[in-house]
């Protein structure tokens, strides 16, 4: 995520990881990073787009990182990406969680999905990292909250179930 955030603006926020980094658990490693993946790029996009440009009297700010951690509790494993990017204003909540909602501006059009899958990844607007971030993580008994401080940041919650009870909701 860092090196996409790189690309698209020429620096990145550092991402600080607290918890065991040797601490594993049984979950599906393609939603796990999906999930992981986008939360730290929005997290990252936030603090890029609040930081950028901003300079004091000793030069340019460096931007606060991006706060990960992991907890390791009975029965949910909990991961926190908690940024200083401004928030999100309590009246646009609901819309984080609406498919194709993004406030970033549109990526570019492409002639063919076979073009637009050999492109390179973009850092956000294409509206569906939270809603399929939340389906996923409540797929397997888990869940996905954010915690937003306009002026200040947003804390994202993930929640994964490790108990392993979790039964497959089918239709």
């Amino acid at each position: 995520a860092r090196s996409i955030c790189l690309r698209e603006y020429g620096s990145s926020p550092e991402v600080t990881v607290y918890g065991d980094p040797n601490f594993t658990f049984p979950y599906v490693p393609s939603h796990l990073h999906h999930m992981v993946f986008e939360l730290v790029k929005n997290s990252l996009r936030a603090v890029q787009d609040r930081f950028e440009g901003l300079d004091d009297d000793d030069g340019l700010v460096e931007p606060p990182p991006i706060r990960l951690v992991v907890a390791e509790g009975v029965e949910d494993v909990t991961i926190k990406v908690s940024d200083e990017g401004g928030g999100i204003p309590r009246s646009g909540m609901p819309r984080i969680w609406t498919y194709l909602y993004s406030t970033a501006k549109q990526p570019v059009e492409m002639e063919s999905v076979e073009e637009a899958a050999a492109g390179p990844v973009v850092l956000a607007g294409y509206g569906y990292g939270l809603p399929i971030s939340r389906l996923y993580a409540r797929y397997f008994g888990g869940d996905l909250q954010i915690i937003s401080m306009e002026g200040y940041g947003t804390d994202a919650y993930l929640h994964l179930n490790r108990l392993g009870n979790s039964q497959e909701p089918l239709p």
